[in-house]
């Protein structure tokens, strides 16, 4: 079945704009391990990358960008293209004519858990593209496929409207129903590693600063002395 829906629950332009200066790093470890990060297969086009807004998702055929052309006409402003392709990397489904599109449009960036071509003219326009590869086999245009629909993008579940951060080091996703929570406890995460930070350059160890020594402490841990016989 085939769905394309129109019409998504945004949060708060200002709100979503506010994780642009949230590190995915932060972001993944505020959220736990709930898989809310993207897998490392889920890589930027080029370094340097900052980017995020609110999912437009897309399901598409592996091999096929039809969908994917009407899903740039819909997106809005300051939102983020996240494409399902079964994590196909045979085929460039998008590339630099498409980024370009969403470019001169405001959207953000495009994530596909699939292959993009184009790499080198994505990289010097410096439109945020992730994906799992390049490939230059250019897509066909035969399946309807679906807009605004729970999908799967580098092992994370995501639905319209999510907040995605991303960075050199990859892609969280930040249910939207749970976006301010998560921003409080990245700015007090932030602030916590400011002051740690400031221990470090002074000569502390982390583990020490963390409790790992303690934790250390009450493993069974076998030493030179305990090996001799």
């Amino acid at each position: 079945m085939h769905t394309v829906e129109p019409n998504i629950e945004r949060q708060d332009r200002d709100l979503v704009e506010s994780f642009e200066e949230i590190p995915s790093t932060i972001v993944s470890d505020v959220t736990g391990n709930i898989g809310l990060t993207m897998d490392s297969g889920i890589r930027p086009a080029f370094d340097g990358v900052e980017m995020a807004g609110s999912a437009v998702t897309v399901k598409a055929a592996p091999g096929d960008n039809l969908i994917i052309h009407k899903a740039i006409t819909m997106a809005e402003p300051g939102d983020v293209l996240v494409i399902d392709c079964d994590g196909y990397t045979d085929t460039g489904h998008i590339g630099e004519l498409m980024s370009r599109s969403c470019q001169a449009n405001g959207l953000s960036g495009l994530i596909i858990d699939g292959a993009y071509r184009d790499s080198r003219d994505i990289a010097e326009m410096e439109f945020p593209v992730y994906g799992r590869g390049v490939n230059p086999q250019g897509p066909l245009k035969q399946d309807p496929g679906s807009i605004n629909v729970t999908i799967s993008c580098g092992g994370v579940s995501v639905d319209p409207g999510d907040i995605v951060v991303g960075d050199d080091d990859g892609v969280a996703v930040i249910p939207g129903h749970g976006a301010e929570k998560v921003l409080e406890l990245a700015h007090q995460k932030l602030a916590a590693e400011d002051t740690t930070r400031e221990e470090v350059e002074a000569g502390e160890y982390l583990y020490e600063l963390n409790g790992y020594d303690q934790l250390f402490e009450g493993m069974e841990v076998v030493g030179p002395e305990d090996s001799i016989q």
